[in-house]
């Protein structure tokens, strides 16, 4: 994730200044009240913290019901970024801002699954493989259309994500909407719906594995940029070696991101030239990040495989590898992310996580909502054992290492 850093007093005057606008929309006119009515003068002449205090005054003083200030204040600034438009940008409460950095960290209760925002509908990225999500048959691409009952269509993801997580060894049931496989009609898509209850665990994500395959292929999959990955992606690419790789696979189907450092620092272990991404802010300014020193480049075949739950900092990874030919791209078009957020720490330890910037690969593509298209292209049949997308991966390899 891309961090800048801000001035926090001005963080939170800012949160209030664009809340003015939202505020209004949950406060009604009562003419019956000459105390709650406000003349033409006094509104025109008020800028919009005026406003917004003027609102406040008269809701803690008029509304019907004594209100909570702090509820009020939440929702203003809820009401704001959600005026936005953008999943990626999202109120953070103290406690949701430390389960989150608990995130990167690779370990926290749930049951392990990644969600966004997509047409306005809760959609899982990815079920993180050995978690109760993914044990329980969840895949990339499912609707959650309810999560113990309630319906997720006016859920913030933070909202859903709150129902979701909970203690080890409790249950949450989710209501499922599946595309049905094989069709292909994209206008009209027919889908199937279904319910999974399931039983949430304390998740540790082991976020790089490897194992050498046969015929000197080393294969190295990455479930999550969270940190450190760079460093261990280097250290399995020495263990294989000494194994006798001579090619390598890095698998990141199913990666739906993190950190946009260690984006880098992965790219950086099989390319020999950079930036890996440039990153663009509103006003143009411009940031290009690049190799990072302490990894050691390697010059082997690569291949690279990707789907639909292969997202943000899997995509950074994948479209520098695909411009500069360092690799065989193979599987699926990927999820299509490409916005960078920043995390605005509060005073009172909660956060703002807002989109900032967007990034384009190393040949300036902007693959936002458009995902990366692979060199081969491969759907794989969820109803067969074989890994198609692999064994393909393999079978490029061993030509390219006769």
């Amino acid at each position: 994730m891309f961090k800048r850093k801000r001035l926090l007093g001005l963080s939170l005057i800012l949160v209030m200044l664009f809340a003015a606008g939202t505020v209004g929309f949950f406060f009604h006119k009562a003419q019956a009240n000459a105390d709650v009515s406000l003349s033409q003068s006094q509104t025109q002449q008020l800028n919009p913290i005026q406003k917004l205090f003027l609102v406040l005054d008269v809701v803690k003083r008029s509304y019907v019901e004594k209100p909570d200030n702090d509820k009020l204040l939440t929702g203003a600034i809820n009401g704001m970024l959600k005026s936005l438009d953008d999943p990626y940008t999202v109120y953070l409460s103290a406690q949701e801002y430390k389960e989150m950095k608990q995130g990167f960290s690779g370990e926290y209760s749930g049951i392990g699954i990644v969600i966004t925002m997509k047409n306005n509908q809760l959609t899982i990225i990815s079920p993180i493989k050995g978690t109760p999500g993914d044990k329980s048959g969840l895949q990339a691409g499912d609707l959650i259309m309810t999560v113990n009952g309630k319906a997720t269509k006016e859920m913030t993801m933070t909202e859903a994500v709150k129902l979701m997580k909970g203690p080890a060894g409790t249950k949450v049931q989710l209501g499922i909407k599946r595309k049905l496989e094989n069709d292909k009609d994209k206008k009209q898509p027919k889908f199937k719906e279904f319910k999974v209850d399931i039983t949430r665990a304390e998740v540790e994500v082991p976020f790089v594995t490897s194992k050498l395959k046969k015929d000197h292929i080393g294969y190295i999959r990455i479930s999550q940029f969270i940190q450190g990955a760079g460093q261990k992606v280097a250290t399995r690419i020495d263990k294989l070696h000494k194994q006798g790789a001579k090619a390598f696979i890095l698998d990141l189907r199913n990666n739906p991101g993190g950190l946009l450092q260690e984006a880098a620092n992965v790219s950086s272990n099989f390319l020999n030239q950079g930036p890996v991404v440039t990153i663009k802010g509103r006003n143009g300014q411009k940031q290009t990040i690049g190799l990072s020193d302490q990894i050691n480049n390697i010059d082997a075949p690569l291949v690279v495989l990707v789907n639909g739950g292969s997202a943000s900092a899997s995509e950074i990874v994948t479209g520098a590898v695909q411009d500069y030919n360092r690799g065989v791209v193979i599987g699926e078009q990927t999820f299509g992310k490409g916005v960078v957020q920043s995390v605005v720490p509060l005073p009172d330890g909660s956060a703002i996580k807002l989109t900032t910037a967007r990034y384009y690969t190393p040949d300036g593509r902007y693959i936002h909502h458009k995902g990366i298209k692979p060199d081969i292209t491969i759907e794989q049949n969820l109803k067969t054992k074989v890994d198609e997308q692999l064994q393909r991966a393999i079978k490029v390899l061993q030509q390219k290492l006769k």
